[in-house]
């Protein structure tokens, strides 16, 4: 813990200067390793405010976990050429097409001195056999664009795609436009940090088509926002707060903050996923009549189904009543819903859970 000691120590002198610059040196280096706590809401603070010399008040957090993200060497083709390290994702965005859900999903990403992105992604699908499946963005996703200044603005756009032969091609376009909308005082139970604050804007439309149906569509993701906090010498967001948009509406799904130990706090392990209500099977899909849910229920708790379609529509709320931890399922009547492609999530008594994409013929 040495280093972790030394890091706390620069960012407490960066404390004592006004407005800060980010770049590629307060980024992650291979071999970090980082440990954050995932928080149930905000505290009933206001994390959309922000101007200059603005303070954020983020002291009453409660974390609900804890997990120690690893940066590292990428072993994977082609990534261990392109990429700078990986980074094992708890909670992947889903892939709607796959009945099984894949496994093992490392993120790729590529610091350099015009900016932090993300070069690609793979991921383990048991029925095709052991080894990763990468997927390559055609241009790469601009987390951060350097050097960052107060009032900065950038966006880019990203895009990949990939085929799983015999099952389905699957194609993503993503925009993202970032803005340095605030800097200031950060305080959160780790401490007090001057930062930059981020605000994403993240736009993506899917493509898939299913090989053996030859059905395709194209249809937009929920529009999701970030909000980050940067500190000189942080590696990753001191704070980071994630929403999702639906109805023209935010809804926070995600509070990650940097963290010390916390022996009372549930400790993730890195190769589990982030304790929450979690699919882990959706089959037939597409489904026609019936829809077959399995998911892992990380703790004793009422869970509720809900089903939206992209607009963010719900057509389905369902309590499936207080549950005890471990792999639960329930098979769902989707007869009378129009084509298409909609949203199925899994939530226990915190909101949190991952939604998965499903289609209807």
């Amino acid at each position: 813990m040495k280093h972790s000691l030394t890091l706390v120590a620069l960012i407490s002198v960066s404390t004592l200067f006004g407005q800060i610059t980010i770049n590629q040196n307060d980024m992650p280096n291979q071999g970090d390793t980082i440990r954050v706590s995932y928080a149930s809401s905000t505290a009933n603070v206001n994390h959309t405010l922000s101007g200059a010399n603005f303070t954020w008040n983020f002291s009453a957090l409660t974390p609900n976990a804890q997990q120690v993200f690893e940066f590292a060497t990428p072993t994977a083709l082609p990534f261990n050429f392109t990429a700078t390290y990986g980074v094992l994702n708890p909670s992947p965005d889903s892939l709607p097409f796959i009945g099984a859900i894949p496994t093992n999903f490392v993120d790729y990403y590529k610091n350099g001195s015009s900016g932090y992105r993300q070069v690609g992604s793979s991921f383990d699908y048991a029925p095709l056999g052991n080894f990763s499946i990468p997927i390559i963005y055609t241009s790469s996703d601009y987390v951060y664009r350097f050097p960052m200044n107060y009032n900065n603005i950038d966006s880019s756009d990203a895009a990949y795609s990939f085929q799983l032969p015999g099952v389905a091609y699957f194609g993503q376009e993503r925009h993202r436009e970032n803005r340095v909308d605030g800097w200031g005082t950060l305080i959160t139970p780790f401490g007090t940090f001057q930062t930059l604050r981020v605000r994403s804007v993240v736009d993506a439309v899917d493509t898939v088509s299913f090989d053996t149906t030859g059905i395709g569509f194209s249809f937009p993701r929920p529009q999701l926002v970030e909000y980050k906090w940067l500190a000189q010498g942080g590696k990753i967001p001191i704070l980071e707060v994630e929403a999702q948009v639906f109805n023209n509406t935010e809804t926070v799904t995600n509070v990650i903050y940097r963290d010390s130990l916390r022996p009372n706090v549930f400790q993730v392990s890195v190769a589990e996923a982030q304790p929450q209500s979690r699919i882990t099977a959706l089959y037939p899909n597409p489904a026609q009549d019936q829809l077959n849910l399995f998911w892992s229920q990380p703790a004793a708790s009422r869970a509720r189904i809900e089903i939206t379609d992209i607009h963010g529509r719900v057509l389905v709320q369902e309590d499936a009543g207080r549950l005890q931890a471990g792999p639960q399922s329930r098979v769902i009547d989707v007869a009378t819903f129009n084509q298409g492609v909609y949203l199925i999530r899994v939530t226990d008594e915190s909101g949190s859970g991952k939604a998965v994409y499903f289609v209807k013929n």
